[in-house]
């Protein structure tokens, strides 16, 4: 259902309807790990702008981080009332994005791994989100 390529161009991750996450080496094609946590589809994954980070959102309301390197689940998030339609990282990776049928976008700490605002204003479900760096003034 998703896929991502990692900034650094080492990895692939994809993920699936029966909530797992497959992390293929790009050089091999090789299979390195495969994540399990999510109980329903996978909508969306990305990686940390570093590389060492996946993030996924899935149909469950939750909101997975895993370590790439040793595929470990690092945390779960939730806040969102309904499915979790995508993520993104922020360049700075320091903040990622979610968006959901709820109709709402929340903006997450990545370090602390919890919402620092939610924006509510849509009128139907949020189906993509997109993050970019803001020049400074």
């Amino acid at each position: 259902m998703s896929i991502a390529y990692s900034p650094d161009g080492h990895y692939i991750a994809c993920g699936g309807i029966d909530g797992i996450v497959c992390i293929f080496d790009l050089a091999t094609g090789k299979l390195l790990h495969t994540l399990e946590g999510h109980a329903m589809p996978i909508r969306s994954l990305t990686f940390s702008p570093d590389s060492q980070l996946l993030t996924t959102c899935s149909d469950d309301t939750s909101i997975k981080i895993y370590d790439v390197q040793h595929a470990n689940l690092i945390g779960t998030l939730s806040g969102h009332g309904s499915f979790v339609l995508c993520v993104d990282f922020c360049p700075d990776n320091t903040h990622f994005a979610t968006s959901s049928s709820d109709r709402k976008v929340k903006v997450w700490d990545a370090g602390m791994r919890r919402c620092v605002h939610t924006f509510s204003d849509h009128k139907d479900q949020v189906w993509g989100v997109h993050t970019t760096t803001m020049a400074p003034n």
